[in-house]
């Protein structure tokens, strides 16, 4: 879906600017992703927008709100054209989860749990702010839930960690809620 920006709320912060010099005629493929919404401001030059057999015309001083689904720029005469991400794309968020794995593999020592809880708490901050306002109310509260079952077992691999405890079995509590995690989060 494409609709044209107005400017008036801008639903969450993130993401990266890119500028396009698009040539005479050639299409331009753009894939929105789950988590993601793109803002496309022609700079110079006319556009247009493919997408579902549908076509937009987007001039020079109008903004674009682009939302999940795949479409085509395309610029008659050729256009340079400014692209703003916003959000967090599901590749970031299972980059990060592959991290925390790895960082699981360095346990059980306290500093590399300390590094992980540090690490959990800033991507659960980014997800929360950048990727949950795109979820469903019950998909929220899922995530949600997941988030504090992760929390508390990390809570508790900190204290067998300062007790001189076993970890084995808080590890692989913790892996394999974080897998769930990551599997549900996702999904299609």
């Amino acid at each position: 879906m494409v609709t044209i920006f107005q400017g008036k709320r801008l639903v969450r912060p993130g993401g990266k600017v890119q500028i396009l010099d698009l040539q005479p005629g050639v299409e331009v493929p753009i894939e929105v992703r789950r988590g993601e919404d793109v803002l496309l401001a022609p700079l110079r030059g006319g556009l247009r927008l493919l997408f579902w057999r549908k076509a937009v015309e987007v001039e020079v001083g109008k903004v674009a709100r682009l939302h999940r689904g795949r479409l085509v720029l395309k610029a008659a005469e050729g256009a340079r054209v400014l692209l703003v991400t916003l959000g967090v794309s599901p590749d970031t968020l299972a980059q990060d989860h592959e991290r925390f794995l790895a960082l699981l593999e360095a346990l059980p020592t306290r500093e590399a749990a300390e590094v992980l809880a540090r690490k959990l708490e800033e991507h659960i901050a980014k997800e929360e702010a950048l990727y949950y306002p795109t979820l469903s109310p019950g998909k929220l509260k899922e995530r949600l839930l997941e988030h504090r079952l992760l929390r508390e077992l990390l809570a508790e691999l900190l204290t067998a960690l300062k007790e001189n405890r076993p970890t084995e079995g808080i590890v692989q509590r913790f892996k394999t809620a974080l897998l769930a995690h990551s599997e549900a989060e996702l999904e299609g």
